[in-house]
């Protein structure tokens, strides 16, 4: 693969109607990029619509089916979520986030074309359901991931960026029109490593999210004196779950009250967006019964957390379980 792949946008990722500001369709493909123990990803990255004197980044990590469009539009059953693509859902979360860079990671395996197997951050069978351990080096995988992806994006010169781009933004095109190869204003300094961060798992991605949560108590009380991870953790300031499934039959949620006392301790936000599609799901129970445990523990020993249950009236279906990405910003804000 090469290093970048310009983006197929144009289109707004939940409505398909043309998007009229061209640095809202922003998004670059970074393939290949190194983490921890020449484990490898593809990311999917926008840069940031706004300034902000605080730099954030969200890594988002996302469910079964969801991947290049190219590879979804020539499955016969995954071309009917097409819209759900990495780069779309990068764009959708782009417009959520305009302060932060978004950082969209592929699984680094997707079994039968369909089953996200997120490896590289905890180990998976072939249909992506996590086996959790104490320890796999999610957290550094993940903060070398952010240090790779920021030294491709610094190292890529104007010409370069605006070939890996879908549409130029001015800034950039007038660096282009005067022949320049100047950065532009979010590639200087650049180190994501080091910016806060919102981790956002959906879905099946929200295994990766769990594994952290092991790692967490492992750093934090099994291993104190190893403070390597302690500034990437400090970091972390809102987790996102999504409508988290997998099709292992237990540990869909955390429900370890160690665990939980250990994340809760981090101050971290937590954020539980749920629909019908998974605690409603009579063929796994065990879904509501996890997740109602980890939410009302969690509250009992003091974390912050936020949960909505969307579409609550409405049939269960993988078209509203995709949805839960289109709404759970706006619900946050109530």
């Amino acid at each position: 693969m090469g290093n970048t792949i310009p983006s197929s946008q144009g289109r707004h990722p939940i409505t398909g109607e043309m998007l009229g500001n061209p640095a809202a369709i922003c998004s670059i493909r970074l393939c290949s990029i190194s983490g921890f123990d020449r484990r490898i990803n593809d990311v999917v990255y926008c840069f940031p619509l706004i300034r902000s004197d605080e730099v954030s980044t969200v890594v988002f990590f996302g469910g079964d089916v969801q991947d290049f469009p190219e590879n979804m539009e020539t499955h016969r059953d995954n071309k009917n979520y097409v819209k759900w693509n990495l780069e779309n859902t990068a764009t959708l979360l782009h417009t959520y986030f305009p302060e932060s860079h978004i950082v969209v990671v592929r699984p680094s395996r997707m079994e039968m074309k369909t089953f996200s197997c997120y490896d590289n951050f905890v180990p998976c069978n072939n249909s992506g359901a996590p086996n959790h351990t104490p320890m796999h080096h999610a957290l550094q995988h993940l903060e070398q991931l952010l240090r790779g992806v920021s030294q491709r994006l610094q190292a890529m010169p104007a010409s370069e960026l605006a070939r890996s781009m879908s549409s130029i933004p001015e800034e950039l095109q007038a660096s282009q029109d005067a022949g320049e190869e100047t950065q532009m204003w979010w590639q200087k300094d650049l180190c994501l490593e080091k910016s806060k961060l919102i981790l956002i798992g959906f879905s099946k991605g929200c295994v990766v999210l769990n594994q952290f949560i092991y790692e967490f108590h492992y750093l934090k009380t099994l291993t104190p004196d190893d403070e390597s991870m302690a500034n990437l953790v400090d970091q972390i300031q809102d987790m996102y779950w999504l409508d988290g499934g997998h099709a292992g039959g237990k540990n869909t949620w955390i429900t370890s009250r160690s665990l939980l006392e250990t994340l809760t301790r981090l101050n971290i936000g937590i954020h539980i967006h749920v629909t019908p599609y998974q605690i409603n799901d009579d063929r796994r129970p065990w879904i509501r019964k996890e997740e109602k445990a980890f939410g009302d523990l969690l509250r009992r020993l003091g974390a912050p957390v936020h949960r909505v249950v969307h579409f609550e009236n409405q049939v269960s279906s993988l078209c509203t379980h995709f949805e839960v990405l289109s709404v759970f910003h706006q619900a946050e804000a109530k």
